[in-house]
């Protein structure tokens, strides 16, 4: 484990970053809030070495994983070559105990404070491809632009109102899924992976593209419990004592996006491929409940992914046969 003499919490929004230094020794040292950019982030680097005498390399950044908003600090921290741990929300929030009030600087004080506690289990930040990186800001932009064109065929897709509406979405989504097929093309790796995951039963573009997005092109989650987890999909048991035996269960706690397309995945596997067809009819008419049975192919689904990666070679029938036997 790597040794820090200080730990940086940063609480971040969309215009301004709230930064708050930790020592261990003389606890909170340094306090500001800078503008959410690369120069001013690139200045407060500089500043904090003057003010504290030492090198980047002595400090622990800690943040909120918060989508976008975050990229800036950590495009930063690549020039400055520091090292930033970027934990979930929920751990440090869970973390924390029984807390009252909240604001910003008093969020940076605590994500500092648990970054010098947790210290032990940090993970370092590492960039992504930046193709790879690319096709996830498409992909959440298809995901807005999806989600409203759902809503408009909910309210009344015969709507002479929504027809050009509807059809401009519609397009809209095409160029997207074009751009996110074009950018997987210029990397060889992650092309061939792509391909690799179509010939998957069930697993179409949407779904290959986001298993090759969150496992950052299989560098990361590449075994299938932990993959699993990832998703939502693991089952866990839920008892203590004598008096609480609740039923094994997944967790809500999961990527929904990829646990949709997981989904969907599964019925098309069930509908197009026999074997699959005759695991569920076989467990339901044990009397296992449909969704405990959906569940099981989404995780034979993901083994099956990543049984085609790791071999590198496309779906064969056999790797079917034996995760659905006996």
């Amino acid at each position: 484990m790597e040794q820090f003499s200080f730990f940086t919490g940063i609480d971040v929004s969309k215009l301004w970053l709230d930064i708050a230094v930790f020592s261990p020794t003389n606890g909170l040292v340094y306090q500001t809030k800078i503008n959410n950019n690369i120069k001013d982030i690139r200045c407060f680097f500089k500043a904090l070495k003057k003010y504290l005498s030492v090198d980047v390399s002595e400090h622990l950044f800690c943040m909120e994983h918060t989508g976008k908003y975050g990229h800036t600090f950590l495009n930063a921290s690549i020039l400055e070559k520091a090292k930033v741990w970027v934990e979930l929300p929920i751990q440090i929030k869970r973390s924390q105990g029984l807390v009252r009030g909240k604001t910003d600087k008093w969020d940076a004080i605590r994500i500092a404070q648990y970054a010098h506690r947790f210290a032990d289990k940090a993970v370092f930040w590492k960039p992504a491809d930046k193709s790879l990186q690319d096709i996830k800001d498409l992909q959440v932009k298809r995901s807005l632009l999806v989600k409203a064109h759902s809503q408009l065929i909910q309210e009344d897709k015969d709507d002479p109102l929504f027809k050009k509406p509807l059809l401009a979405l519609k397009q809209a989504i095409q160029t997207i899924e074009l751009k996110m097929e074009k950018l997987l093309e210029q990397n060889e790796i992650t092309c061939h992976q792509y391909n690799l995951l179509k010939t998957v039963p069930g697993i179409g573009k949407q779904t290959a593209m986001a298993l090759i997005i969150v496992t950052n092109g299989f560098t990361r989650l590449t075994e299938s419990r932990k993959l699993s987890c990832y998703a939502g999909l693991a089952p866990f048991p839920y008892s203590s004592g004598s008096s609480i035996k609740g039923r094994t269960k997944v967790s809500k706690m999961g990527d929904m996006k990829l646990k949709v397309l997981l989904n969907l995945s599964a019925w098309n596997a069930i509908r197009s491929i026999t074997a699959f067809k005759d695991y569920f009819k076989r467990k339901v008419s044990e009397g296992k409940h449909k969704m405990s049975v959906i569940n099981a192919v989404r995780n034979k689904l993901l083994a099956l992914a990543l049984a085609v990666i790791k071999r590198n070679s496309p779906y064969e029938k056999n790797y079917t046969l034996s995760l659905i036997m006996p």
